[in-house]
This record gives structure tokens, sequence and C-alpha cells, in this order.
């Protein structure tokens, strides 16, 4: 973590489907990222959503993976017939039109399947459109799915959700991209809470004095700035302090690889001073896979494997905890 500063699926029957309460403040939007492809976050975002539908809970997938999206095929979805796309290329168009209802009760998905190839990497302005309207939908639950890497929007969408996970598998390069993503949404953040707080002049002379000031990680520079400033210092842990990611480690093969989400919590913590909440591990389960060929969520496929015990058991924790603005 020593890294250098930027200047500036189963047989056994499911149980019947309660119907859906209405909502009554704001949904709850979770975010799932991590940076590297590959590691499950897809399958993880889909079989949450699944998880809280099949309690009641009216619930909505954003695929925001634009251009490689996919989650409609693990629900067992067909290409749906509107995606993000017509938000964009028919005017007045808002985002409950195109939602579509999914094989799963309760659960409704809004595609990035058929994405222009500008969408992408949408325009802020419709970035922000997407974000504003989905505060405004009145269901109870909303699971973004992030797109690999760590693009501008990735980050965003991110950073506006209020439960944000990474989901790791332990391999190096799937923890360095976890690494990476992590500090791309911290210094995201870190940039608007500096310019919110007018601190760049203040920042731009610490960072000039990095190598006098010993500041060889975020953590160190937010402390740098607190002994020269007190009040902006601590200002400026206030803006940072709503960035709390979670942390699932996926594919667990060994008992050692059990090791790796206390380790990335402690690195986390010592770099960026951030508490991660490490949710748990969940072992790699043949019965997930053959759930993405069948295109149906393991949860309903597979409801007692070891995956969906695992994922179900985070799922409520998570969904039980109180959550707050962003």
């Amino acid at each position: 973590m020593h890294q250098s500063l930027p200047l500036t699926t189963e047989t056994t029957p499911s149980s019947p489907v309660p119907t859906p309460t209405a909502a009554t403040a704001a949904p709850r939007i979770w975010a799932v990222g991590g940076g590297k492809g590959g590691v499950g976050k897809s399958v993880i975002t889909a079989n949450m959503a699944v998880v809280l539908a099949r309690e009641g809970k009216r619930c909505v997938i954003l695929d925001a993976d634009l251009g490689g999206a996919n989650i409609h095929t693990l629900i067992g979805l067909p290409n749906p017939k509107t995606t993000l796309s017509d938000l964009f290329s028919r005017r007045g168009m808002k985002l409950e039109a195109v939602m579509v209802d999914t094989p799963v009760p309760n659960l409704q998905l809004i595609s990035g399947s058929r994405a222009l190839m500008e969408m992408a990497n949408p325009k802020h302005v419709q970035k922000e459109k997407i974000i504003r309207q989905l505060f405004s939908l009145d269901v109870d639950h909303i699971f973004i799915d992030l797109g690999a890497g760590s693009a501008f929007n990735a980050l965003d969408f991110f950073l506006a959700a209020h439960t944000q996970i990474m989901v790791v598998v332990p391999t190096p390069t799937s923890v360095e991209n976890a690494y990476h993503f992590l500090k791309a949404v911290y210094y995201r953040k870190l940039k608007r809470a500096i310019q919110t707080l007018g601190a760049q002049r203040l920042v731009d002379r610490a960072m000039g004095e990095k190598m006098l000031r010993g500041i060889r990680s975020p953590r160190d520079l937010i402390a740098s700035i607190s002994r020269e400033n007190p009040p902006l210092g601590a200002s400026l842990e206030a803006e940072m302090s709503p960035l709390a990611p979670a942390l699932i480690v996926n594919q667990i093969r060994t008992e050692e690889e059990m090791d790796l989400g206390p380790q990335m919590k402690v690195a986390c913590r010592d770099f960026f001073g951030l508490d991660v909440d490490f949710l748990g591990c969940i072992r790699n389960d043949d019965r997930a896979y053959n759930a993405v060929r069948m295109k149906r969520p393991a949860m309903e496929a597979y409801p007692q494997s070891s995956f969906s015990l695992a994922l179900r058991e985070i799922t409520r924790k998570l969904a039980a905890a109180p959550f707050g603005g962003c």
C-alpha cells in the first residue's frame, strides 16, 4: 500500500415470496464494485437483490456495466426491450420507464444492455440524471452493478450509494485492482471535499513539502492539514467520513485465503484511514457456477448451497443496518 500520492443454485424448494410492501422513504442504494472483472460481482449483486426481493422488498438492479451488461442473463431474462440508452435517446423519458420486470417476483431491472457506444462513459449530466432519479424511485432497494475498472462513472455511482461493497478474489491481480479502485474512489471524494472547503492552496503547499512532512499516504495528508489548520482538518475528515466501503472476499479455496479480508482491512486503515467493514468470505462453490450456466440466480436454483447461505447472511446483516445520506 505504499504508493505515491497524486499531486493535485439446490433442489430444496424456496419459501413463498411475500407480497411487497410500499416503500415509505427514499430507497437504500447499494453499489458493488472492485475494479477487476471476473471476481463475481455481477453474480453477487444479482443474488443479493434476489434475497431481499424474496423477503417482500421491492428491489431494482441497475446494470451500470455499460457496454458489457449481463445481469439480465444471470436472472433468466432475454435482452430487455428498453435500456438506459432509451433514457437519453427519447426526450422526456424517466428512469422508471426503462425498468423491466424479471422472472423474480418483486425484482425489476434497469439494463445497460444494448447501450450506445458513447454510453460506456456517459456525460456528466447524463450520469447525474441517473443518480438523481435513482433516489426518487418508489422502491425499497436499488443495487448498482458497476463495470470493471475505475472510470469516473463507476466511481461516482459507488460514491452515491449508501452501501458501498467491494468484491475481491484471493489473487494478486484482484487485490491490486481493488486497492487501485479504492484509491481512485478516495481521491475522487477527496478532490470534491477540497473544492467544497476551498482548501486547494493548503493541500498544494502540504504536497509540495510532502517529503519534509512525511506524507506517504492520504491519511498522512489529512493529518498534516489538521496540524496546520485544525478546523479545516476536522472539516475534511467529516467530508470523508461517509466513505465506508465494505469488503467481500469471494471464491475462497483454502484456509490460508481466509486471512485476506482482515489483512486488507488493516492495510486500508493504515493507508487511507478508512474503517473497511469486512463482511466475510464466500467459498468457491461449483453450484454458483452451475446456476450461471442455467441462467438462474443461485438463491433460487441452489438456495442451500454454501454460496447462497453465506451471501444470504451477509445481505440480511447489511439490510438490517441503518443507513443515512452520503
